[in-house]
């Protein structure tokens, strides 16, 4: 993906750029909030995320730019896991995290990450791009109805296996 520039209606233009090794630093800090806001401590470091996001080929990571702000750090990101249906050969992503600073929310940046994510999706044949949210996070699951992502059925109960 190369760096586009996505204006939403009544927001300033975003620019989405792929995630580069310059960016991780203000990304592990976004994701250190992300974990915080969810009630999880993160422990991951930055050279495991580099090593995961950068070097994994099953994993795409989109960062946000506000375009009238001076600044040259991401406000913002999306980090994609991609996944096949072991049934219909069908792959997809999903968005597994996206995040937005607290001061940048309700400017269109979300919004651009996922449109971002979807022209992504498409580029690389895929069928499907889902994204998730905590049960309790209602205002994503407001601003994804917003967006008019189509709200899927709960698939069920979901149980952990102990590995240790």
């Amino acid at each position: 993906m190369r760096e586009t520039k996505i204006v939403i209606p009544n927001h300033p233009p975003v620019e989405i750029r792929p995630l580069a090794a310059a960016h991780l630093p203000e990304v592990h800090r976004m994701l250190i909030d992300l974990a915080a806001h969810h009630g999880d401590v993160a422990t991951i470091t930055p050279p495991m995320l580099r090593a995961l996001v950068l070097d994994a080929p099953d994993l795409r990571g989109l960062v946000a730019f506000p375009a009238d702000r001076p600044s040259r750090l991401p406000v913002g990101y999306a980090l994609l896991t991609r996944r096949t249906d072991l049934i219909t050969g069908r792959s997809g992503y999903d968005i597994t995290h996206l995040f937005v600073q607290d001061v940048f929310r309700g400017r269109g940046i979300g919004r651009a990450l996922v449109a971002a994510a979807r022209d992504l999706a498409q580029a690389e044949g895929c069928k499907r791009l889902t994204i998730g949210t905590h049960p309790r996070n209602a205002g994503a699951a407001l601003a994804y109805r917003a967006m008019g992502l189509v709200e899927r059925p709960m698939p069920g109960p979901s149980f952990a296996v102990p590995l240790g």
